[in-house]
């Protein structure tokens, strides 16, 4: 039976000696695998199946299956978009890489985000990063607080959890319990003498992570949480430190609470470390690699 999808390729996974399996994003059908034979041999590449087995492609797929099973397997189809500009930039497409495999994690067995509602940010972060217009850090810090809170980890950060004032100069974020508290009550608690068995106890009941975060980043955080789907790119961070900072903390938040560890954050950040560069052939990514 065909059926035809419109969706993105999340994760590519080589297969035998030509072909490859697919975990595409759909709109309607949540993530789905499918087959794409001989896509790494010289007959994918005539056929046109290749340009649709690649990573970050965004197509109407032609799919059928053979007998049972969940498997598809790719008959055709029609690109809608490619982000082919994402090549030009290493960091950049090392961060498209992560965000396409925490996106793959997030809709397997170990959560229950809303998919179409996490395509269409997935979507929006890639048109983003392949403008190449916007910072990238922000582009990614937006994207793991987003998802983090579509994963059923929002953080509540309306006001000071001991002072309850909305609008500090300057606050700590508590990472495990995802709020804060301003700088001037975090200043106020006392460091006291516990004996070791109470420490113990303490450490077992409650890991804690706090980040400091200026007042510019606190309404950052605050806004890509809130803000309506098709804005969360628009506000900016002008201060590199700030920025960095707004990244440095929604990794921490995600991280800590999907408990993941992902091979193309890896690749992220040996990549960004490197110049931008225009890569003529395809560089390797973790997801093309066998499982």
């Amino acid at each position: 039976m065909l059926t035809t999808v419109n969706g993105l390729v999340i994760r590519l996974f080589p297969t035998g000696d030509h072909d490859t399996i697919l975990h595409i994003l759909t709109e309607d059908r949540g993530r789905i695998s499918v087959m794409v034979k001989g896509a790494r041999s010289h007959r994918g590449s005539t056929s046109g199946l290749s340009m649709l087995a690649q990573p970050f492609a965004y197509a109407n797929f032609e799919l059928y299956r053979s007998g049972g099973g969940d498997l598809y397997y790719l008959r055709g189809g029609s690109s809608l978009e490619h982000f082919f500009h994402l090549t030009a930039d290493f960091p950049r497409m090392a961060l498209a890489s992560y965000l396409c495999e925490a996106t793959d994690v997030m809709v397997g067995d170990s959560f229950g985000p809303d998919t179409n509602t996490l395509l269409r940010m997935l979507l929006n972060a890639l048109y983003v990063l392949n403008r190449g217009t916007y910072d990238y850090k922000l582009v990614k810090g937006v994207f793991e607080l987003r998802a983090a809170a579509l994963a059923g980890y929002q953080p509540d950060l309306t006001v000071c959890t001991s002072c309850k004032q909305a609008f500090p100069d300057a606050a700590f974020f508590d990472i495990m319990n995802g709020r804060f508290v301003c700088e001037a009550c975090q200043a106020a608690r006392r460091p006291r003498a516990i004996a070791l068995e109470e420490m113990r106890d303490e450490a077992m009941r409650e890991r804690r992570i706090i980040c400091p975060v200026s007042a510019s980043v606190l309404a950052a955080m605050r806004y890509a949480l809130t803000a309506p789907d098709r804005k969360i790119f628009s506000f900016s961070l002008t201060d590199r430190e700030e920025i960095e900072s707004f990244e440095r903390v929604a990794e921490t938040y995600f991280l800590n609470h999907l408990e993941e560890d992902f091979e193309s954050l890896k690749f992220y950040r040996t990549a960004e470390k490197q110049p931008a560069t225009v890569l003529h052939n395809r560089a390797k990514l973790p997801s093309d690699l066998k499982q």
